[in-house]
């Protein structure tokens, strides 16, 4: 990120919605300053490629290692937080330590486990079937709210520049996907991915160089550590861009609690104005006890994510927490139509088995007989236009 790109900084300060400016404009570096917000003083940092905009409170309670540290932390801090603070708390320190596995394991287009590999394969071709018909007549920011390691960074950024991602161009199974197109490279102006794991997101900047996508690296692309529920985009920068803002694979129920999930919603909804579109997908829980608790996305993700810890009650809830404590809630379509409604989301439109229907084009992706089989059982999807 160039100093001189202050003016166009995509992101407000997520406690008071206010302009950020450098801290010391003295000891700029390309590569690591400090930023500052102009109401409330609140301070954030940009190093290792990525914008670290988690609030001061919150970096706070994450950066401590070690029992005695932790034990010190939690007698005299974790008090100082609200619950929700104190839940996000819990969801940043479970994924702290597994961002590489995490990608290998669960994410990789084409290494990962095939349970969750075909899950987010179909929401792959369910978003650029859409985005393939809103690029023809509209400049587009997407936005992936929960990118973990950058799969969407990765997905999108390689349809804009030619040279990148050059092994998934070249493979078979991925080259329709992964190919550059130009109707994409003039109308996808950026590209934002936003997760509350330092960890996650400095992966996806490193990736991002791996696969050849450096020079779009927070000029059009952009990893940010940050929270979801109180994040906020420079309006002036971004205001003449219809907006997609997509939360995949199961993040909203990742949020430990209903308000968390309902805040997300909002934000989202949030996000999309003046103009956008929000597209949720989550986990059915008609297969939670016999696919989620028994099958688990199998081996490698429960060498990622850990074991499951569960107990009656989260069976009956559709809930369960694995030994690293990453916490996960199943949903039916009735459930995230009320999360909708509690957002104040309308025009939407909510998918389930019986509705959903397969995407053509990318057979060699995913086969329609792989969505019914493998996706649709398992699969809900929402989808609301916002004006």
């Amino acid at each position: 990120m160039m100093t001189s790109q202050l003016k166009n900084l995509i992101a407000m300060c997520p406690i008071c919605n206010s302009p950020l400016k450098f801290k010391n404009k003295n000891s700029l570096s390309e590569h690591e300053f400090d930023l500052i917000c102009t109401r409330c003083d609140s301070a954030y940092s940009f190093k290792n490629d990525y914008l670290n905009l988690l609030p001061p409170k919150i970096r706070k309670e994450i950066c401590t290692r070690g029992i005695l540290e932790r034990k010190i932390k939690d007698k005299f801090h974790m008090s100082q937080l609200s619950k929700n603070e104190q839940d996000l708390v819990k969801g940043i320190l479970a994924s702290k330590y597994m961002a590489k596995q995490y990608f290998r394991n669960v994410v990789h287009p084409t290494h990962a486990a095939w349970s969750a590999r075909s899950y987010e394969r179909f929401e792959d071709i369910f978003i650029l079937n859409y985005l393939d018909n809103l690029l023809k007549n509209k400049e587009v920011t997407f936005i992936d709210a929960g990118s973990g390691p950058g799969r969407y960074l990765i997905l999108l950024g390689s349809k804009i520049s030619i040279n990148s991602c050059k092994e998934l161009k070249r493979n078979s199974e991925t080259a329709a996907l992964y190919k550059y197109d130009r109707i994409y490279d003039k109308n996808l102006r950026n590209i934002i991915g936003i997760d509350y794991s330092e960890e996650m997101t400095l992966h996806s900047a490193r990736l991002l160089k791996k696969y050849g996508l450096d020079q779009y690296l927070n000029e059009r692309i952009f990893p940010i550590a940050g929270i979801v529920q109180n994040f906020n985009l420079n309006q002036q920068t971004l205001d003449q861009t219809y907006k997609v803002i997509v939360c995949t694979f199961q993040t909203l129920g990742n949020q430990e609690n209903m308000d968390l999930q309902v805040q997300l919603l909002e934000s989202m909804k949030k996000l999309a104005l003046p103009h956008g579109t929000i597209i949720v997908s989550v986990f059915n829980k008609k297969l939670f006890k016999d696919f989620g608790l028994k099958t688990f996305y199998g081996r490698e993700v429960k060498q990622t994510v850990g074991e499951i810890i569960t107990s009656k009650q989260d069976e009956n809830n559709s809930i369960l927490r694995t030994k690293n404590g990453v916490y996960s809630k199943w949903f039916s379509k009735d459930d995230l139509e009320q999360l909708f409604k509690k957002a104040k989301i309308s025009n939407y439109k909510i998918m389930d088995e019986n509705s959903l229907q397969p995407i053509i084009g990318y057979e060699q992706y995913l086969k329609v007989e792989e969505q019914h089989k493998d996706v649709f059982p398992r699969a809900i999807v929402g989808l609301a236009e916002v004006d």
